[in-house]
């Protein structure tokens, strides 16, 4: 009699052990899916605008280098401020790539848009140009102390004559836009209306040494 009870009581193990396997099993095959929001990419880019025109033409070829950044703003992350000198970053939105970097097509298409040169190359592009143009992002970054919150670009402009290979002129321009939503969205949009402004001041500058 205690043989067929404790024979019972084996099997009774056995089929709870197996219902637990197959249950941690089961588990394991609807593993709770990511709700999180997909990460966010922005685009620096000037839409439909259109620089002054050149009042005069040359036939000079303008070189276009590649813009730098300073630290801190020299990667693709999206930068915002809430305290001075403090910098962070958003997590799950950023840039293309370096707005630097983004700045370069942007910039050749913008002095090829005033009539003012024969050619608007940038590197490695071959042949010989007359005057070269170098710009350095200083800041792009979201600030929080207003609201609304701001982007605030400044950059750096710097006009070579390859000839001689003296510096025609150098200038920093800055342009602060309010930002139409308090997030990444935001900074990302007043950003392209900051480079807007800046191209156009930029342009404007580097077409006096012609």
């Amino acid at each position: 009699m205690k043989g067929g009870v404790g024979r019972g009581c084996k099997r009774r193990m056995v089929r709870l052990v197996g219902m637990l396997a197959a249950a941690l099993a089961l588990g394991g095959c609807t593993l709770p899916q990511d709700q999180s929001p997909p990460a966010q990419t922005y685009l620096l880019e000037t839409g439909t605008f259109a620089p002054t025109p050149a009042r005069r033409t040359s036939s000079k070829t303008l070189l276009v280098t590649v813009p730098k950044a300073a630290p801190g703003f020299d990667s693709n992350r999206i930068a915002y401020t809430r305290e001075p000198p403090k910098l962070d970053y958003y997590r799950d939105s950023a840039w293309a790539d370096a707005p630097a970097r983004m700045l370069l097509p942007i910039l050749v298409r913008t002095f090829e848009a005033t009539g003012a040169f024969k050619a608007v190359v940038s590197p490695p592009a071959p042949g010989l140009a007359n005057m070269r143009v170098d710009v350095d992002v200083i800041r792009l970054q979201q600030e929080f102390m207003t609201q609304p919150s701001r982007v605030r670009l400044m950059a750096r402009i710097k006009v070579v004559d390859l000839k001689s290979g003296h510096v025609l002129g150098t200038q920093v321009f800055e342009a602060v836009e309010p930002a139409p939503s308090e997030d990444a969205n935001g900074a990302a949009r007043a950003a392209n209306a900051a480079v807007r402004k800046v191209l156009d001041q930029m342009v404007r500058f580097a077409l006096r040494y012609l």
